[in-house]
């Protein structure tokens, strides 16, 4: 297996303090992409922005605020991917803001899972502020922990952790699915890429944002005939 060394705590903190811009939360509202707006509660929407779909925010120490490159990559990635009626797979959903985006963007299933106890917290904390508590299940624990497959993974880790979890990643996805993956200094997207060749994945869409890479698969339709239907004589 391909190792990359992230060194000692690589997992969401580890991108946190590489430039999680958490203050601009205190100034005004955060626009990304072409549909989302990102605001704390009581904020108000610049009549410039009242046409996008606002995303509320109340966060404590869980990853995911929109103010970091793999947060906003993955935000723009679920945009171009998704068109409604989807299930959704959200890995390590820390505040829920991708999970949150999906079910905004039309999503027909979202499900967030997180190994953190608290993150999981938080993310029900902000269903419960945007108005949708109760209308996407977290889970408290791994990608294992969900059965089922998804039309859409979104995983914001980072490289050692997607290098670990890609076996059941793609065990979860649909044929024709789509898997958004961040979390990915620039010095190791081309060895992830390499690695990724392993897996019936097709890269579509490709992101660098404050140097930090998004990357978009598609996987592999089902391509195998219908089951014949025969007669009983």
């Amino acid at each position: 297996m391909l190792a990359f060394d992230a060194g000692h705590g690589f997992l969401e903190p580890f991108i946190e303090h590489q430039g999680e811009r958490r203050v601009f939360w205190r100034r005004k509202p955060k626009a990304i992409g072409s549909s989302f707006l990102l605001a704390r509660k009581g904020m108000s929407v610049p009549p410039s922005h009242r046409t996008r779909s606002v995303i509320l925010l109340d966060f404590d120490r869980a990853f995911g605020t929109g103010g970091h490159g793999t947060t906003e990559g993955c935000l723009i990635a679920l945009e171009h991917a998704m068109s409604g009626g989807e299930t959704v797979l959200d890995v390590g959903t820390g505040t829920g803001i991708l999970a949150i985006a999906a079910h905004k963007l039309g999503a027909a299933r979202v499900t967030a899972v997180d190994i953190d106890k608290a993150a999981c917290e938080e993310a029900k904390r902000n269903l419960a502020i945007n108005g949708i508590e109760g209308e996407i299940v977290v889970t408290e624990g791994g990608i294992g922990s969900v059965d089922g497959r998804f039309d859409i993974i979104a995983a914001n880790l980072r490289t050692p952790v997607l290098v670990g979890l890609m076996d059941e990643l793609t065990g979860k996805l649909n044929p024709g699915g789509f898997a958004i993956l961040s979390g990915i200094m620039e010095r190791e997207f081309h060895p992830f890429l390499s690695f990724l060749e392993a897996y019936p994945l097709e890269p579509v869409e490709i992101q660098r944002i404050r140097g930090w890479m998004t990357l978009a698969l598609e996987s592999e339709p089902d391509l195998a005939p219908p089951p014949v239907s025969r007669k009983i004589r």
